[in-house]
């Protein structure tokens, strides 16, 4: 019985917030294939600022922390220097050497199949 009231509860409380999704947005007026336009690109865009937010704010969080330390003791901070940031993943050597032995490979695997055309 309890549990019937809290589903009810629930589904009463996703409604209302269903609701007023639809009057704050206007969304209510429009049609249903304007509604499915609307809430994929809010839904696109919603999901873009999440994913930058989760690559990027630790990173950048780490800057920050970098710059005030050195501006409040004068020298780098010892915390920064053993965290990997993103930018180790597009800035280190190796990845490089493999990105480009990689594309030196499809370069020569192209050009060996020109000749056959």
């Amino acid at each position: 019985m309890t549990f019937l009231w809290i589903a009810a509860a629930l589904v009463r409380w996703v409604r209302l917030k269903i609701y007023q999704y639809e009057v704050t947005f206007a969304v209510y007026m429009l049609t249903p294939t304007e509604k499915f336009i609307f809430n994929s690109l809010l839904l696109t865009l919603i999901s873009m600022i999440l994913t930058a937010i989760y690559v990027y704010l630790p990173n950048h969080l780490r800057v920050i922390y970098g710059h005030l330390y050195y501006y409040w003791a004068g020298e780098r901070p010892f915390v920064s220097s053993g965290i990997a940031s993103i930018g180790t993943a597009f800035y280190d050597s190796g990845s490089q050497t493999l990105m480009y032995e990689t594309a030196q490979t499809a370069a020569a695997t192209a050009q060996a199949t020109v000749p056959e055309l």
